[in-house]
């Protein structure tokens, strides 16, 4: 069988169709997560109203992202799905009671406005803490012996996952700055482009430390965060995004800022997701040893070849539909 980036070829593309999909997922969710935490900022009624009725149309095609991806997972690699399942029920239970609260915050606010702005602040903010506190488990490694979870189930509360849950939700603070001052207008475009220059900078410094103790959890991460391959390019684009980003809040062009912040958000994906290649389960299971037979990932593959598109396609119809300033 022919090999791509030193592995089999298909094995890396199902990684890819995974790792695709929870980008997007980021890039869209993180934006509607990051709004759901800022509401707790606005004191003023109509201010969470507009903030509310920007979320409205965009939240649930958002969030099939996150379906694609778990069920990806499942089907192509099951064996890395049972045990990040195994070390993670706590926080994976979390986040999914906190993206209901989220979605029914969001739809039925005009019943009770003060209780479902009170859960879509909680449930934006465990959503983001339950999925800071996977990825930095999952950084960590998780205790297994190739074929079943051994540890305790417990590991992501040590001090590491849960920086890396700091580093998320500001990050996502970020984006949803930079979504309010697209699609809003009043206050709460004007607060949005104040806060954004501060909220780059925290950033920053959270996702560069969390870069350096990255490199201190284990030699492989080390090798890889090193390697001239990897950081040259990303702090190449980095610092262009951080220009674009200062020159579109400069004369207040919505729209490039909050492009701009995509490719930083981006480029923190892309230093994450090439620090763990080739591993599907940090730091001992690769991803060929955990995929799903031959056949099993070449039919999930052509189905994913047919939703991811038809997915992206909804989400562009939505975004296109529901275009412009929210007054």
């Amino acid at each position: 069988m022919s090999e791509l980036l030193g592995l089999p070829w298909l094995q890396t593309l199902s990684a890819a169709a995974l790792a695709g999909s929870l980008w997007v997922y980021v890039l869209l969710d993180g934006a509607d997560l990051g709004t759901g935490m800022l509401c707790a900022f606005q004191r003023d009624a109509d201010a969470r109203h507009q903030l509310n009725l920007s979320l409205l149309p965009v939240w649930d095609g958002n969030e099939t992202w996150l379906v694609l991806a778990a069920g990806g997972l499942l089907g192509l690699f099951p064996l890395a799905y049972a045990i990040m399942l195994s070390a993670l029920y706590v926080p994976v239970f979390m986040m999914l009671l906190a993206l209901v609260a989220r979605g029914m915050a969001i739809e039925y606010r005009h019943y009770a406005p003060r209780l479902f702005d009170t859960m879509l602040v909680s449930g934006s903010l465990l959503a983001s803490i339950s999925q800071g506190v996977i990825v930095g488990t999952l950084i960590m490694g998780l205790p297994n012996d190739g074929l079943q979870f051994t540890g305790t189930g417990w590991e992501w509360l040590s001090p590491f996952p849960l920086f890396c849950s700091i580093a998320l939700i500001t990050g996502y603070c970020l984006m949803g700055a930079g979504w309010l001052n697209w699609r809003c207008t009043g206050s709460l475009e004007y607060r949005a482009r104040r806060a954004i220059p501060w909220l780059s900078a925290l950033t920053l410094v959270l996702v560069t430390g969390l870069l350096v103790w990255t490199i201190f959890l284990h030699e492989t991460w080390r090798q890889h965060l090193l390697n001239p391959w990897l950081w040259g390019p990303l702090l190449t684009i980095a610092a262009a995004g951080l220009a674009v980003l200062w020159i579109s809040l400069s004369r207040h062009y919505v729209f490039l800022s909050m492009a701009a912040i995509q490719i930083l958000v981006s480029c923190a994906f892309a230093a994450l997701a090439f620090t763990l290649f080739p591993f599907i389960v940090p730091v001992n299971l690769l991803i060929q040893q955990a995929a799903a037979p031959v056949k099993t990932q070449q039919f999930l593959l052509l189905c994913f070849g047919l939703l991811a598109p038809i997915t992206l396609a909804y989400n562009t119809w939505v975004f296109r539909v529901f275009s412009g300033k929210i007054h």
